[in-house]
Formats: C-alpha cells, sequence, structure tokens
C-alpha cells in the first residue's frame, strides 16, 4: 500500500509524541496521510510495543527525545517512501543538464507590466515563475512556499514559456520579466 495526503501528493511521514493533557499523558500519532487511523496509545504504553505496532504496519521508527525530555517517534511508511525515492531519482535523471527560464500562466499584459492586486501597482515587468526545462520539453517550476501558493491561483491558466530580461522581483518574489519573446506549452 503507499499512501497519499489529501491533495493526491505521496506522504510516508508521521509522528508519534506525548501530549499532556487536564486527563492525563498519552502517546499520539500525527500525519497528513489521507485516512490514516489516529492512533493514540496511553502514557504507561512502552514505546517499544508502540513502534512494534507501527512497524508492523510498514512503517520504519527513530526513537529520539523532544525539548521536554519525552520520547518523540518519527516513522516513515518504507514502501511509500521507497516509491518517493524512485521518483526523486527519475526526476533528478531527467533534469540533469537542464535548462533554466521562465513560466507563466495566462496572457501577458499588453503594456509588459503585471498587475500586483494586493497593493494595488503596477510592476516593472511581466510576473513568472523560474523553471527547468528538461530535454524532452518538460519543466518543474522552481517554487518556494509563497510562490506554491500563488502558482495554486494560476495553474488553470494556459502556460507560456518566457525569454527575455529579469528586470526585478514582484511582491511574492517571483521573477518580473521583459520579455522579449514567448512560446505557449
Amino acid at each position: 500500500m503507499v499512501y497519499r495526503n489529501c491533495l493526491g501528493g505521496l506522504e510516508a511521514k508521521a509522528d508519534i509524541s506525548v501530549f499532556d493533557s487536564f486527563s492525563g499523558k498519552y502517546y499520539s500519532l500525527h500525519t497528513v496521510i489521507d485516512g490514516y487511523t489516529s492512533k493514540r496509545w496511553s502514557f504507561d504504553t512502552s514505546v517499544e510495543d508502540i513502534v512494534r505496532e507501527m512497524e508492523a504496519d510498514g512503517f520504519t521508527c527513530t526513537v529520539s527525545r523532544d525539548g521536554f525530555g519525552q520520547p518523540r517517534i518519527a516513522c516513515t511508511h518504507t514502501e511509500t517512501q521507497a516509491v518517493i525515492d524512485a521518483m526523486k531519482a527519475e526526476q533528478a535523471r531527467k533534469f540533469a543538464g537542464a535548462t533554466r527560464g521562465y513560466v507563466r500562466y495566462g496572457e501577458l499584459p499588453e503594456d509588459g507590466r503585471s498587475r500586483n492586486y494586493r497593493d494595488n501597482v503596477q510592476e516593472n515587468g511581466v510576473s513568472c515563475f523560474e523553471a527547468e526545462f528538461a530535454a524532452d520539453g518538460s519543466y518543474r517550476l522552481l517554487l518556494n512556499p509563497v510562490l506554491e501558493v500563488s502558482y495554486l491561483t494560476v495553474v488553470t491558466r494556459q502556460a507560456y514559456r518566457l525569454y527575455g530580461e529579469v528586470v526585478g522581483t514582484g511582491a511574492d518574489g517571483e521573477p518580473l520579466l521583459k520579455v522579449e519573446k514567448t512560446e505557449k506549452i
């Protein structure tokens, strides 16, 4: 079995830590694995027993201590992690020697300047995402967490590969280009 998160992405990680509430201490499992059963153990359960239970579910576990000296168990689902590792290796092979470039989702502004709607100002160029282009023409965006959110708001629009000169940085940290050439992708 391979686990996924609620967005459909592969997810192999889970953590078990001690919680101290008004009703007493207990161990609790936390994960973003979609549909994985929430688990809780009484505080008098041995760490070894919890690890054995998780290993029986296909996880490897590493025990450490948290900042309060309490046990913390980091769990990785072996089969899911193997798929993740294989996909990463394939991506590394595919994009070895890739060329850097830029992608924009949506039509280009006629005046060559994107609008920052949050601050209601014109930017100094066309906002876009930095990307790597593989030899087969496929691409992957190079996103930080802020740009991941921006990407989600435009991904349904037509994509364009942009060529040009970087003339600044947009409000979300994205490159701004003086566009010289575009290609629909």
